[in-house]
């Protein structure tokens, strides 16, 4: 494997943890999970996009533009532009293909994300659509065998979300589902979920 190939690899897993998924089993980390947290999910995101600047140089440290100005480079580097948060315009929403089949959190923001330009707009991430989820009454915390798991109130079920036992590395946990309802109602509400997550930024 290539230097190259090395950093491909590591920007994939960077993904995957961000979006809380484990990138070895390709399953969705429960909720519980330390990786999940917010604050680790920002920094994965961070690494990634380093790692991003650093495969489209060939593998090469990008310049540092301080390093550039203290060395008296007569030029500076073009900055990169700002990336937008994330958003849909109408015409992505219409183009949104709703799972007839009750999808994971991981599958239905890995779905809305394919709607966008990543170069261009921040990914929405599982963690900002559960943390609004919980805030507005359709999930809650439950505290079983010493963790904590988030699962759907009657008014998270009353909109689609139901749970199903899974297995994973660290044993069985309780994944919850997002029926065609759900998904519908997440798609709605991405602004509020969007804005959610700008207040705790």
């Amino acid at each position: 494997m290539t230097e190259l190939e090395k950093l491909q690899r590591a920007k994939l897993y960077m993904d995957k943890l961000a979006e809380g998924v484990d990138p070895v089993t390709d399953t969705e980390m429960p909720d519980d999970c330390i990786l999940n947290q917010v604050r680790l999910s920002r920094c994965f995101f961070y690494v990634s996009d380093v790692l991003r600047r650093v495969i489209e140089n060939d593998g090469a440290e990008p310049e540092n533009p301080h390093r550039a100005e203290k060395e008296g480079a007569a030029e500076k580097p073009a900055q990169r532009p700002a990336v937008a948060d994330f958003e849909l315009t109408p015409e992505q929403r219409k183009a949104f293909i709703f799972s007839d089949d009750a999808a994971s959190v991981s599958n239905l923001v890995a779905a809305l994300n394919a709607l966008i330009d990543p170069e261009h707009m921040k990914k929405l991430t599982n963690i900002a659509v559960t943390d609004w989820l919980l805030e507005a009454g359709f999930l809650e915390k439950v505290e079983s065998d010493g963790k904590s798991h988030r699962l759907p109130t009657e008014q998270g079920e009353r909109i689609g979300l139901s749970t199903m036992s899974r297995r994973g590395q660290n044993g069985e946990y309780t994944m919850v589902l997002y029926n065609k309802e759900a998904q519908r109602f997440i798609l709605d509400n991405l602004e509020a979920i969007m804005q959610n997550r700008r207040n705790k930024s």
